[in-house]
């Protein structure tokens, strides 16, 4: 069960609006006129917006002379705003950026080149593999991860129990994962499922392909798998819907955000999401939440999850602010007391010392995060493969079919074919 009220858009935004304001009125400066203050964004729910406004507040106490304003809200207000911000000039002098949209603007030309800031002003020596070279073209850094995250399903344990079914986490495969979605989904009554449909997840159909020895994209580009692995997906999903096992496409469509998640509105047992997310559903929920790795192949070696950068810090290539925007990606990255102050909210720890300071400071929630992606390293795919240019409208298609099959619309096979199609069109 949920707890505290929901918030609908209009208050997220006015929310927003007074936490720039706040930061503003806090900073010691003591005229902005004597200094020009560098604009930094970021997309999220609110505790990311709490915390990354104590952590930039923090930063101008540290750094009385560079003075910050800020700009944020959910993810998808974020992407409507800043292609018209870039278009514009207007865009903040750095911000965060999602991998789904990264390499549009890298090809475009439109972030900054940080490679003469590396070392000089930004310490990336003890930050994880993959985290700094996925933001990487050729000798030209744009993009520094501020992140490592990976997939994973998150569960009800009092439904599970309740169900007899918490031992089939253990070496979970595609076909018990079924059995124990439509199992909870059954115990559940009426109107309720085992998970949350991610038949339009493209994270979670990445590890599916990633134990099939394939990938999302190929290494020239273009898509690296078939159509015959998109239909067996559609396929899967399809039949967990017909059985309760997930929840039809009507409910799915009421989902967005964490508030209005099947399993925070106890509509299902389980959530599969980014492993991070598990805080923000815990403190939605009066029940225990448990974190586990997703399914995989019965006879796979590899499991298929991938831990990397997904998100990263940037800055325009037209901002005239670019090292002072350095020193503040810097201080996100490597300050002691930022780290903490940040926790999980934008993702898994992106270093040894990052990850070290959260042990030391983390919650009960936030620490199951933490073993999780500590013990599936020891599973977990080592390639970091970036997205590319036009994944998040091939992300969006797979959403947009996965829920025409469920309406029934169409059939795996036909929606295959039209992602194909349209992948030749975006991709080349």
């Amino acid at each position: 069960m949920t707890k505290g009220p929901r918030l609908d858009r209009r208050e997220v935004i006015k929310l927003s609006i007074g936490g720039a304001v706040a930061l503003w009125l806090g900073s010691n400066i003591p005229a902005f006129a004597q200094s020009t203050p560098i604009k930094a964004a970021w997309y999220g729910g609110q505790d990311t917006h709490d915390r990354m406004q104590k952590a930039l507040a923090l930063f101008t106490e540290k750094n009385p002379d560079i003075p910050v304003s800020v700009e944020f809200a959910p993810f998808g207000d974020f992407y409507d705003r800043l292609p018209v911000q870039y278009s514009g000039g207007g865009a903040p002098d750095m911000h965060r950026h999602s991998m789904t949209y990264l390499f549009d603007y890298i090809e475009r030309g439109q972030l900054a080149d940080l490679t003469p800031f590396i070392g000089s002003v930004i310490d990336t020596s003890a930050l994880y593999p993959g985290v700094v070279e996925i933001g990487t073209m050729g000798d030209t850094v744009n993009a520094i991860g501020n992140n490592q995250i990976a997939v994973g399903l998150f569960y009800n344990q009092a439904k599970l129990d309740a169900a007899g079914v918490t031992g089939s986490l253990d070496n979970l495969t595609w076909d018990s994962f079924r059995e124990m979605a439509i199992a909870l989904g059954q115990a559940g009554g009426e109107g309720h499922y085992g998970v949350n449909d991610a038949g339009g997840f493209a994270g979670l159909f990445e590890v599916f392909l990633t134990q099939r020895g394939k990938s999302l994209y190929g290494q020239e580009g273009g898509l690296g798998f078939e159509k015959a692995d998109l239909i067996d997906w559609l396929t899967y999903w399809q039949a967990l819907r017909a059985e309760r096992g997930a929840p039809p496409p009507a409910v799915t469509a009421e989902s967005a955000g964490f508030q209005n998640a099947p399993m925070v509105r106890d509509l299902a047992a389980m959530q599969i999401g980014w492993n991070q997310q598990l805080v923000f559903f815990q403190a939605l929920m009066t029940e225990e939440l448990g974190i586990n790795a997703c399914p995989s192949l019965a006879d796979g070696a590899n499991n298929g999850h991938l831990i990397r950068a997904l998100d990263f810090w940037v800055c325009p290539a037209r901002s005239a602010n670019v090292e002072q925007s350095a020193k503040l990606i810097n201080f996100l990255l490597n300050d002691e007391e930022a780290i903490a102050i940040l926790g999980l909210t934008l993702g898994g720890p992106a270093s040894d010392k990052a990850a070290a300071i959260l042990a030391e400071t983390s919650d009960a929630p936030s620490t199951k995060v933490l073993n999780y992606l500590n013990d599936l390293r020891a599973v977990a795919s080592p390639e970091t493969p970036r997205w590319i240019k036009g994944h998040g409208e091939m992300e969006a298609l797979l959403g947009r079919l996965n829920g025409e099959v469920g309406f029934e619309r169409t059939t795996p096979e036909a929606a295959a074919d039209s992602y194909f199609d349209e992948a030749d069109f975006v991709l080349g």
